[in-house]
């Protein structure tokens, strides 16, 4: 990821943030910082999700007794 400068509106400097030359996000210098943090911590938490062993059973499975008839 990149963090490249943009533009200059009244004042404040707005940079971007690209990745293989798509544009994910415009702000300000801090804000770009703040967006690939929180970027960075939300790839390694889905890196960590998908090493973690998966349940037994990946659907819910209910099971019901039967009443014993008293007749």
């Amino acid at each position: 990821m990149e963090i490249l400068f943009k533009c200059l509106q009244s004042g404040t400097r707005y940079y971007c943030v690209r990745l293989h030359g798509q544009e994910l996000f415009v702000g300000t210098g801090e804000e770009c910082e703040r967006y690939i943090e929180i970027h960075n911590g939300k790839v390694l938490q889905q890196q960590a999700d998908e090493r973690r062993p998966q349940r037994g059973r990946s659907v819910s499975i209910r099971t019901y007794r039967q009443a014993r008839s008293t007749a």
